[in-house]
Formats: C-alpha cells, structure tokens, sequence
C-alpha cells in the first residue's frame, strides 16, 4: 500500500513538474530554453490556476503550523517562518532571485544583498500577518459556505497573493512589447494570452478582494485592490520596458514586487 501510494505521488509530482507554467515559474535558463516554445501558447492558463493551488498550499501549511505550535510562544514566530521558508524554497525561489537581480544592479554583491533585503522584507510582512479573527463581519455566512471566507484573516492574505502576482504578469504581457531579449517560449505565451480572459482574471480577483477585506472598511476595501493594481501595472512597465524588452526574469520580479505590495497594502488597511 505505501510503495503504490509512493509511486503515485511520484508520478504526479513529475506530471506536475513537466507542466508548461510549473516550468515557466520554476525552471533554470537552461531547462526553459529547451522546451518547445509552442509548450507555452496556453501556458497563462496554467498560471492562473497554478497560483490558486499555490495559495490554498500557502494558508494550510500556515493552518497545520498553527496547530503544531499553537502555544502564544511559538506562534508568533513558527507559522510565519514555516510558510516563509516553503514560499522562498519553491514556488517562487525564482522570482527572489530575479527581483533581487532586477533591483541589485550588474554587480553580484549588489543582487546578493538585495536578495537578502527582499527576504527580510517578506519575513516583516508575514510577521505582521497576526490572526484578528475577533474582528465581526456582516454578513455572516450560512455553515455549509463558510469555508470559502477563513474566519482568520492571515488565511485569506496567503489565498489571494500568488493570484494577484499572477496577474501582474499577465498584465504586463499586454503593456510591453517583445524585444531582442525575449525568450521564444515567452513569445510563445504573449501570443497566447487572451486580453480579456485577464481582464475577467482581474474581476474574479477584485470582487474576491473586496469581499475578503470588507470588514477593513471602505478605505481598506478600496486600497487593498488598488494599490495592487497600481504596483502590478508600475512593476511590469519598470522590470520589462527597458531596451531588450520583456523576460522572464522580470514578470517574475513584478510578480513578487505585486505580492509585497499585495500584503503591505493589507497591513496599512488593517
């Protein structure tokens, strides 16, 4: 039972490594540059859906942390650094490094530093993310829909953010041009990517945002989603307008850029 629930587990973790946006996220230059780019045309798809898992992966690995150091002396300091190490170790270690490189300049120590700053950066906001469970909201939801708005609030941070950095990229795919410097599976998912399934992406977020972090008011309502737009729109133009056109490298430094600002936005509401 447990070698065929091993190999089970093994064959889906490699279907799910082999997927055109699991790669496009997580890949080295190399891996990338050796797939098909005509892998990539539906690849926006993947990414979408890809951060939504992430998000549900993110707030229950902070569920099950909170459960095994639910004593006030760990809890501060375990669920945050628990969900911190997986958040930088997988799904987005390459979006570190590359906003660390976007921001640290040609010199490696300037990126090295500026890959630690990133990292103490995210380890403050997910500090921060201190459960306020106690604050009511209206209207309450009948018991058997409940689950879909977590009564502790940090939950529902960790739900939205891999999505709205999604769509940091997606967005910036349709306000900058390719150029000498794009990769061709890049290219590949620029022409594939539909303007108005990102818009409808946009609207499944903001309703979603709004009906989440209602309960801040309508100043934190309004400045959570806005603010998020605003850094995904300046992160894209800033990381991918400069001579050689959009990379990877930076959709991936706008994405994290949008999550910080995604969640610091969420502190100043709160």
């Amino acid at each position: 039972m447990i070698r065929k629930l091993y190999k089970l587990t093994s064959r889906a973790a490699g279907w799910l490594a082999s997927q055109s946006a699991m790669i496009f996220m997580l890949a080295g230059d190399e891996r990338l540059a050796a797939e098909p780019p005509e892998r990539f045309g539906r690849a926006w798809l993947g990414l979408a859906a890809g951060s939504m898992l992430w998000g549900i992966v993110l707030a229950n690995v902070w569920g099950i942390s909170w459960t095994v150091f639910h004593d006030p002396e760990y809890y501060v300091i375990m669920p945050p650094a628990i969900t911190l190490a997986l958040y930088c170790l997988w799904p987005f270690k390459r979006a570190v490094g590359a906003l660390g490189r976007q921001l640290g300049g040609q010199s490696v120590e300037g990126r090295m530093v500026a890959v630690a700053v990133v990292v103490v950066v995210l380890a403050m906001t997910f500090m921060r993310l201190s459960p306020d469970s106690y604050r009511g909201e209206f209207p309450r939801l009948p018991w058997w829909i409940a689950w879909v708005r977590p009564q502790d609030k940090p939950y529902r941070v960790l739900l939205l953010m891999p999505a709205w950095g999604t769509w940091a990229m997606l967005i910036t795919l349709k306000f900058c041009r390719l150029g000498e410097r794009t990769e061709p599976q890049l290219a590949a998912l620029v022409r594939g990517c539909d303007a108005v399934m990102v818009a409808i992406f946009m609207a499944v977020l903001l309703g979603v945002s709004i009906f989440y972090f209602h309960y801040l008011g309508l100043g934190g309502q309004v400045l959570v989603p806005l603010a998020t737009i605003v850094a995904a729109i300046a992160g894209g133009i800033g990381f991918c307008r400069p001579p050689g056109g959009l990379t990877r490298q930076g959709l991936l430094a706008a994405n994290l850029a949008t999550q910080i600002a995604f969640v610091m936005a969420y502190l100043v509401g709160r």
